[in-house]
């Protein structure tokens, strides 16, 4: 009797301190759960304040252009009004862009909405990840591209001075010929 008794502790005190052992694991996984979803909720935090400044921004530019738009207006008002032509500063730019960034321009200039990477991709036949890479380059050459995110998803337009100075200037030099190479 007496040896059942000593395997019977023996398995007792094996199996508490399994369950001591369980406990603490259980313990440290319910710490490092909580720590991850801290660290969650943070960037969700971080990412919401990021998306509000760039709306926030957003807001601010389109009442920037709004407001030049005035001003130019007011001055051509003055000029009419003098008779006192007002100089324009503008000087004659150029920007050379490759046969694809002249394909993603054309998309985003003849968009009335914004497009994604996605759509602009299957419009060329090309991926989004050398869309990325058009675009890039078209901002480092000076093109004004906004960039808006809806939901996680990038959409992107062309700014609208840009778009009437190209109307007006062909700063890009889009000829007739890659516009039917375009549409066809």
């Amino acid at each position: 009797m007496l040896g059942g008794n000593v395997s019977k502790s023996f398995f007792q005190t094996d199996l508490s301190e399994i369950e001591k052992i369980k406990q603490e694991f259980e313990a440290a996984l319910k710490g490092i759960k909580e720590e991850f979803d801290e660290h969650r909720e943070s960037i969700n935090d971080n990412t919401n304040e990021t998306q509000a400044n760039y709306e926030y921004l957003s807001k601010i530019d389109e009442k920037l252009n709004k407001l030049t738009e005035r001003l130019d207006q007011v001055e051509s008002w003055v000029s009419r009004l003098t008779g006192v032509s007002i100089k324009e500063e503008e000087e004659e730019i150029k920007i050379t862009l490759s046969d694809k960034e002249k394909r993603v321009f054309l998309i985003l200039y003849t968009s009335s909405q914004p497009v994604t990477y996605e759509q602009i991709g299957r419009s060329i036949n090309e991926n989004d990840f050398l869309v990325r890479g058009y675009l890039t380059n078209m901002l480092e050459k000076g093109i004004p591209i906004h960039k808006r995110y809806i939901d996680r998803q990038v959409y992107l337009s062309l700014d609208k001075g840009f778009k009437e100075k190209q109307a007006k200037q062909n700063i890009l030099g889009i000829n007739q010929t890659t516009v039917k190479e375009f549409l066809s």
